[in-house]
């Protein structure tokens, strides 16, 4: 180990070369001459010889080991009791929560192959938050986070659900105090480097401003994010003066006491509930989209046609996507056959041993979540064309089956 470089003239310094008491600071010495009055030089003891300690043959940046199991150190003196600020036990136990996490590689047995094939399995193991408004406790994918951003004109703080907006590496950034101690003075935050589709879209965001703006690249994150229920009702009763939760968007800025200063300044968007419904819907045609072109130019086999409902169980375990029954046929005049939010579709399989059990796959009402006029614009591509009931199968799709789960809960109706 190598020595501790302490500062000059100070008490650490106590034991280092050249640092106890010099021979220029000394008056005198007992074996001086000129303290000895007596002509006798016999009686005078010899002069202790001067060495120069700096050169010296001494390795001292090797000047002692340290050994953790017997909690000592060796010195030429012997050996010494192990300080806790110099074990390496003691910093590695207090550092290892901080290095960063390493990147995760591929899946090293079944379990972990199982895990990130199935959407809900992800989707529970996310760490868990609390909502604001109802108390909550529950795994952040079924809730939706607000940020304070300022305006790229105004600098005024608005609450805007930064991971759905595209460029979401903002969502991993830490709250900046020079930034938010612009923001509450009302000057311009720092600039910070963005892509133009990010600008373009976060342009859009504040479009309910009076005052005409553009597209900016001032704009910053500031404080943590606070957690709601991902309900389109709730956020829907932020913006109703008759309703209790109309104190909704103050609550989400005084989550933290640092920001309660804000809770007056923040901006709402009246139709944050429908912004957020169909921001989703964008994401989630968007990689849809991307799906059906890899299937088609790279021949991938991401989407698996269904012709009909008994050919569901012959497929993979992924979700179903129904599209809607085709014009002329005689269930595509009954309202009634087309599934709920929340369907199912069981299927009977049996084991190695010979036990029966039954799984079930999620049924997902394409008109019903994207819109009648997204749905078509959809059924146009190739891999989407022929048929009404598709099946979302492999690994890659499970990140766009928790999307569309999520989405299904924030749009569901519990009262019917």
């Amino acid at each position: 180990m190598r020595v501790c470089k302490a500062l000059q003239n100070s008490s650490a310094n106590f034991g280092r070369r050249a640092t106890i008491a010099p021979y220029f600071h000394r008056r005198y010495f007992a074996d001086d001459q000129s303290q000895s009055h007596s002509d006798d030089k016999e009686a005078t003891p010899p002069r202790r010889k001067k060495t120069n300690i700096a050169h010296e043959a001494i390795d001292w940046d090797n000047a002692f080991k340290v050994n953790p199991e017997n909690k000592a150190v060796e010195t030429a003196v012997g050996d010494l009791p192990l300080s806790p600020v110099m074990d390496p036990t003691y910093w590695e136990a207090t550092q290892r929560y901080q290095a960063p996490k390493p990147k995760p590689g591929k899946a090293q047995n079944s379990v972990e192959r199982q895990l990130r094939a199935n959407p809900y399995a992800k989707a529970l193991a996310m760490p868990v938050r609390k909502c604001v408004m109802t108390r909550v406790r529950l795994p952040h994918f079924f809730l939706q986070d607000f940020n304070l951003v300022s305006h790229p004109e105004t600098g005024n703080p608005w609450l805007i659900p930064v991971s759905l907006m595209p460029d979401e590496a903002h969502a991993e950034k830490r709250p900046d105090a020079e930034n938010v101690l612009e923001v509450e003075s009302g000057e311009e935050p720092q600039e910070s480097e963005e892509s133009s589709e990010n600008i373009e879209s976060k342009s859009e965001y504040f479009q309910e401003d009076p005052i005409p703006t553009t597209p900016s690249e001032k704009e910053g994150i500031h404080g943590p994010a606070a957690y709601t229920l991902a309900r389109q009702d709730l956020l829907s009763a932020f913006a109703d003066k008759n309703s209790s939760l109309s104190g909704g968007p103050r609550r989400l800025v005084g989550s933290t006491p640092r920001y309660r200063g804000l809770e007056k300044k923040a901006v709402w968007r009246k139709d944050m509930d429908t912004y957020i419904r169909d921001t989703m819907r964008k994401i989630i045609i968007s990689e849809l989209q991307y799906i059906c072109r890899l299937c088609t130019e790279k021949e991938r086999h991401y989407i698996a046609k269904c012709y009909g409902w008994d050919d569901v169980q012959y497929k993979h375990r992924g979700s179903v996507l129904w599209f809607g029954d085709p014009v002329g046929s005689a269930s595509s005049d009954q309202a009634d056959d087309q599934p709920a939010a929340f369907a199912s579709f069981d299927i009977e399989k049996s084991s190695f041993s010979g036990k029966q059990y039954t799984y079930s796959v999620a049924i997902y009402n394409m008109p019903m979540l994207l819109g009648a006029e997204n749905a078509s614009d959809l059924k146009e591509a190739q891999a989407l064309r022929d048929g009404f009931i598709f099946m979302l199968a492999g690994r890659r799709t499970a990140d766009l089956q928790g999307k569309l789960w999520k989405l299904q809960g924030y749009m569901a109706d519990y009262i019917d």
